[in-house]
């Protein structure tokens, strides 16, 4: 296996497989213990991090993308890449409605209804991130 695709793979279990466990253990175990309004200040930095990490991961797979073309990756990839600069620009909306300080959620009513825009992109980036390994692993080195 050359190295840009171990990397490659390293980088997407990093990130998919991360989020993946952030959001079925670490989410519900710390809003079970700490409460949902401060786990929800845990989750504003560990998305940060899942976000540089996805973008990384995106990059790499465009660079595989590149030295074996496929429609269906570079479509995938687009669609990949179009929700993760949605998800940023979120962030970055959802960041100032939040009062760290205090735990607070300033505008409750506005938070929720961008955050709930935030969930569904990550759920379908999500499920195309495991769609888009499936596209690599069956197509065959070159």
């Amino acid at each position: 296996m050359p190295l840009r695709d171990f990397a490659l793979i390293s980088i997407w279990s990093l990130w998919i497989g991360g989020l993946t466990f952030y959001a079925l253990v670490v989410v519900p175990i710390g809003g079970a213990l700490v409460g949902e309004t401060q786990q929800g200040f845990i989750t504003q930095q560990v998305t940060q991090w899942l976000n540089g990490i996805g973008t990384a991961a995106l990059l790499m797979l465009a660079w595989r993308a590149t030295t074996q073309p496929s429609t269906g990756q570079w479509l995938n990839l687009g669609l990949l890449a179009v929700i993760q600069v949605a998800l940023i620009g979120i962030h970055l909306q959802l960041t100032p409605m939040l009062d760290a300080q205090a735990i607070e959620v300033l505008a409750p009513e506005r938070f929720y209804q961008v955050h709930r825009v935030y969930l569904l992109l990550t759920t379908a980036q999500w499920a195309l991130g495991w769609r888009h390994l499936w596209l690599v692993i069956k197509q065959p080195v070159r």
